[in-house]
């Protein structure tokens, strides 16, 4: 619950998604190890007041936790949804059962309704259960219609404002379409938030006095309790795990309460305490009319059992809907408290307004930006506008995320590509004049053919320190994004296992300077001439590919790398040595390595071209939970590489 806090104060995301702590398999077994004291009946509370309190404080201590990881409800498809439900029904009857026969005999009358309060809102996540499916499937058709309006109207192109406008319109449709947001901001939710707010207070005010009262310490105490000292260590943890994780359910109250705009109809709305959503209670309608085949024999006895069924549905939708008017009326303590300082605020800015008629530039430019996307907002109610706050919040992270990745410049990569003259590179390392050495030759990649030129720059004497450790710097960055595309766009097998050779190779070459366990600057240590060089890699090239042939058996993946980086190899050398063939002079080493450079970034220009495909492809993920993550990773890959 801390690490989610931190991550979402870290993000600026107040609404505080759940990422460690969901509701899972796990978390449901810490819930029930954490809920020893209050389901252990054998404990007579009547001699020791620590245990009743500590049993009290777990019971607040289960509810932020449930109040935590409500929002992770949304992440679930229909089957881990039920399950988890389950396990979690299970654990809470049992709790409640053993609690209510503890605290109904041994507690006060008006501590006893307080803790009712609290027991009852253990059953507030599973009428958020029910409304999940519903949800997700309006965000999902939001969606779908919202992107063929963009696909529709808008024709990408190359250049990064039309990109960085593209990106910045699923972001919204991605950052309001969370199923996590929506439960955020739901009653229940700013319920939760509500009680969590008195459990904090509450639970600093005993903490504190805990450790006020030197009394507390003595020994004796400990006389009447069977837990003897474990009980501090259990009421410590426990009223600080309540204290921390009251933090997002808390901010998540402020966040829902702040997230729509105010207006008179709006404030009429959310005031209606009694106004319940068609998805609270969708669900239950739909498995009460939907029909049950049984083999129940006569006409009356099917009658009784299809009244009864609807008998239990009804009861089931009367409890749904009771559960969304008392979280709607407990949400009425902070939309009082916000109205009451919306017209504290809209009073203040009139007078200051009064007094100040110049208008800000940067505030009309953000209006008219908040305009441009407003239309891509998803929402589970149509008519509730979202507040100019969030939206502005919600661009302004985007635009963030957008400066961090130009900070981000890769100089390097940038100073290769201001040599390609075009694309002539593309043709010229693959010659088809350079028969393969093997029938089942398979395709080769992108990154493949740039990391095995590099290879073969590197091999060359007489070149430039400086020079050399400037394509590596240069190949470094470049492969990043080269990866990325390939990634995104070859799923081929083949391409695949062209790309885990490719990796293996760059290691190699990267870190040791070696190819495939080969000395790459051994020749040219013996004064060999670049032509020798390329004369015997191609020659160490077909070694390995005859190799393959005759021992396929042998450590067959990694064998089959090696033959794919060999193929690749003796073709793109053997290419280079017909290249310096038809000069009439031969090259010198340093115009060798300059005309390597050019034609790697001849490849590397001609491979960013699809970079426009990739992001909108990341942009048109169809995973809710992947979208957000998605265009974040399109965003920082995108203007990067603009210039």
């Amino acid at each position: 619950m801390a690490a989610d806090a931190f991550q979402g104060f870290r993000q600026g995301k107040l609404w505080f998604p759940c990422r460690f702590f969901t509701i899972n398999a796990a978390t449901i077994t810490l819930m029930a190890v954490a809920m020893k004291l209050p389901v252990d009946l054998s404990d007579d509370m009547s001699d020791s007041s620590h245990d009743m309190v500590a049993k009290m404080i777990s019971i607040l201590f289960l509810v932020t936790m449930l109040a935590n990881s409500l929002p992770s409800l949304g992440l679930m498809n229909d089957r881990e949804l039920l399950m988890n439900i389950i396990a979690l029904g299970i654990l809470i009857v049992t709790i409640t059962v053993n609690v209510l026969i503890q605290f109904s005999i041994m507690l006060p009358f008006p501590v006893l309704i307080q803790m009712l309060i609290f027991i009852f809102s253990l059953l507030w996540p599973f009428p958020v259960a029910l409304t999940v499916p519903e949800t997700r499937r309006i965000l999902q058709h939001q969606y779908e219609e919202l992107q063929g309006l963009v696909s529709n109207h808008q024709e990408i192109k190359f250049s990064s404002k039309a990109l960085i406008r593209y990106a910045k319109k699923y972001w919204m449709m991605a950052k309001t379409g969370n199923p996590q947001f929506a439960i955020a901001c739901s009653p229940v939710s700013s319920a939760f938030g509500v009680l969590c707010s008195f459990i904090a207070c509450s639970s600093f005010t005993l903490f504190i006095i805990l450790f006020s009262d030197t009394s507390y310490f003595q020994r004796g105490k400990y006389i009447f309790s069977d837990y003897k000292w474990s009980i501090d260590v259990i009421l410590i943890l426990q009223l600080l795990g309540a204290t921390v994780g009251s933090i997002a359910p808390i901010f998540r109250c402020l966040t829902a309460t702040s997230h729509f705009k105010l207006s008179q109809k709006l404030s009429k709305n959310r005031l209606n305490v009694f106004r319940v959503e068609k998805q609270w209670i969708q669900r239950l309608q739909m498995w009460k009319s939907s029909h049950v085949s049984s083999h129940i024999l006569g006409r009356h006895c099917k009658m009784v059992f299809h009244n009864i069924k609807n008998m239990i549905f009804n009861i089931f939708i009367a409890v749904q809907i009771t559960v969304v008017i008392i979280c709607n009326t407990i949400c009425l303590i902070p939309i009082t408290f916000l109205i009451f300082l919306s017209c504290t605020y809209y009073f203040c800015k009139s007078l200051l307004r009064s007094f100040k008629e110049e208008a800000d530039e940067s505030n009309i430019h953000m209006r008219s930006e908040m305009e441009e996307y407003v239309g891509y907002v998803l929402q589970i109610e149509l008519k509730a506008k979202l507040s100019k706050k969030i939206l502005r919040n919600m661009l302004n992270s985007m635009t963030r995320l957008l400066h961090e990745s130009e900070k981000k410049e890769p100089d390097n990569l940038m100073t290769l590509l201001k040599k390609s003259t075009g694309f002539y590179g593309v043709i010229e390392f693959d010659n088809e004049q350079v028969p393969p050495l093997h029938p089942e030759e398979i395709e080769s990649c992108w990154s493949l053919v740039a990391v095995t030129l590099t290879a073969i720059a590197l091999s060359l004497p007489k070149t430039a320190n400086c020079h050399v450790k400037g394509l590596v710097a240069s190949m470094r960055e470049g492969l990043q994004f080269v990866t990325h595309i390939e990634e995104s766009l070859n799923a081929n097998s083949e391409l695949v296992k062209a790309r885990k050779a490719a990796r293996r190779v760059w290691t190699d070459v990267e870190v040791y300077c070696r190819w495939l366990q080969i000395d790459l600057q051994n020749k040219a240590r013996k004064g060999k001439t670049p032509k020798e060089i390329l004369q015997w890699l191609g020659d160490e090239a077909a070694k390995i590919v005859i190799q393959f042939k005759t021992r396929k058996n042998v450590s067959l993946d990694h064998s089959l790398c090696k033959f794919i980086a060999a193929s690749c190899m003796y073709k793109i050398s053997q290419t280079i040595l017909l290249h310096c063939n038809r000069q009439e002079n031969l090259p010198t080493d340093e115009e060798l390595f300059e005309w390597i450079s050019t034609i790697i970034a001849d490849l590397l220009c001609a491979c960013f071209t699809n970079l426009p495909r990739v992001i909108t492809m990341k942009c048109h993920e169809d995973a809710i939970e992947k979208r957000e993550d998605n265009i974040k990773t399109a965003a920082s890959g995108g203007p990067r590489t603009s210039v």
